[in-house]
């Protein structure tokens, strides 16, 4: 009959046209197939109803309640952790969490007194970002929000800043943006500092409109979601260490000192229900043979010594959508702008200070999956060429990705082929090292070290119950 998907089994079927069957011819057509033929096909036509979920359900947004209490504000104080819950949404599951931060910076007008923004200000607000879902679903310094927001395509933005194309002054004002290309670091002038922007927590980092692992339910089922923000126990220091404290020391003036911080933390939830503009039933999405994407802070590589090749391994073994190393040496650079990673002032500013790093598939450095300048005469400076081709922009002096699966290839929501990603499991590469050897660092300041973040498939899948 015209119209009608044929059940004989001389003929097959592919999975749209199965899935176009009503439920009794495909009960019908599954027994003439052998097991491991009903399973393909099931999995074919789960994966096709979920893309189709992520491609065509229209995004809404729901606020996040404070924990413990009512309202949608949290009062920032320094070294608290704000709590919030994942409010509970129909059928809905979240894809990001908007965090938005509007807080008054009061530093001391000392004698004239001068002070500077760190490199990771304004994501060090928050000393550490815990997401929880039946466990930590992500755990991270907020810092490596900023990080996948570069590396997600060419001349992207970060933190809401507009590298090409218009930009309206009333938004960047509220939402932290910029109205010059590159990224906007919060004003540090003695007395009161509006520091306001919104950070985003990406969920589904390897696509937002097609790849599922990372969605987590938030219809009630199973336990509630809930965000943990550690405030910055310190907020100001005249030698800050720049992935931890916002504001450091200026150049010139005496007498810096913070006054204050005050303001609140909102949090909303940005979902998807299946609503779409085109079938008033809706979509379901199907996460119970899915993988799920994690956040994870890894071991950091601490001590970091000068003149040495220092080598750290990879604990978390798992299958990484992203490496981020975030090398920190130590030296005191009060005199840029911002306080840097790395910094020295001298022969060794800037990246210079690192003179060779690698990553390696065991141990010991002998089988490298990349190797700059480590007995190669390969130039670190090759990798930046590259890495600014891939990004059309420059990441912050010290922070290297060492893996972007999904900036290597078309991320797919199905099997996840065709990316370039580091597999950990068993079967893989579990010995995987990262090494770095510097100039110079410094511990008369901060702890000179390099700390690791990972973007991670969990094949063992969302604990939901």
């Amino acid at each position: 009959m015209p119209g009608v998907a044929s059940t004989n089994p001389a003929l097959p079927m592919s999975s749209a046209q199965f899935a176009s069957l009503p439920p009794d011819q495909q009960a019908s057509y599954l027994r003439t197939l052998p097991p491991d033929s009903q399973a393909a096909l099931l999995k074919d036509v789960r994966v096709m109803a979920n893309r189709r979920f992520m491609r065509q359900s229209i995004e809404k947004y729901a606020y996040c309640p404070v924990s413990g209490g009512s309202g949608t504000s949290a009062t920032y104080s320094s070294g608290t952790t704000l709590v919030f819950d994942l409010p509970v949404v129909g059928s809905g599951y979240a894809k990001g969490l908007l965090i938005t931060y509007n807080l008054t910076v009061t530093l001391a007008a000392g004698t004239a007194a001068t002070y500077l923004p760190t490199m990771a200000a304004p994501f060090n607000i928050f000393s550490e970002l815990l997401l929880n879902y039946n466990g930590a679903q992500a755990r991270m310094h907020p810092y490596m929000l900023k990080v996948v927001d570069a590396t997600l395509g060419f001349e992207r933005g970060v933190q809401n800043a507009v590298i090409a194309g218009q930009s309206v002054s009333g938004i960047n004002t509220q939402i932290g943006g910029n109205a010059n290309p590159g990224f906007q670091y919060p004003p540090t002038s003695a007395g009161a500092n509006t520091w306001q922007g919104k950070m985003l927590l990406r969920l589904n980092a390897i696509d937002e409109y097609s790849s599922v692992p990372g969605m987590l339910p938030i219809m009630g089922v199973g336990n509630k979601p809930q965000l943990k923000l550690t405030c910055a126990p310190s907020f100001f220091a005249a030698s800050p260490d720049p992935l931890l404290v916002p504001v450091g020391s200026g150049a010139t003036g005496t007498g810096q000192a913070l006054t204050s911080v005050t303001g609140n933390i909102n949090v909303d939830v940005i979902y998807y229900d299946g609503t779409t503009m085109n079938d008033p039933s809706g979509i379901a999405l199907d996460l119970t043979a899915e993988p799920t994407l994690q956040y994870y802070w890894d071991t950091p590589l601490n001590p970091l010594t000068s003149g040495t090749l220092n080598r750290q391994h990879i604990a978390t073994l798992l299958e990484h959508w992203m490496v981020v190393g975030v090398v920190l040496d130590g030296n005191a650079a009060t005199s840029q702008v911002p306080i840097p990673f790395i910094g020295a002032s001298g022969a060794n500013a800037g990246v210079a200070n690192i003179a060779q790093f690698q990553l390696s598939a065991d141990s010991v450095g002998q089988q490298n999956f990349q190797s700059w300048n480590v007995s190669n005469n390969i130039s670190i400076y090759d990798h930046y060429d590259r890495q600014r081709r891939r990004y059309g922009q420059d990441l912050d002096p010290g922070v290297i990705v060492w893996v972007d699966a999904a900036g290597h290839g078309i991320p797919d929501s199905d099997n996840r082929n065709g990316s370039l990603v580091l597999n950990m499991q068993a079967g893989g590469y579990p010995a995987t090292t990262h090494a770095y050897l510097m100039n110079s660092v410094s511990s008369a300041n901060y702890t000179p070290r390099v700390e690791t973040f990972l973007v991670s498939m969990n094949y063992n899948g969302l604990k939901i119950a």
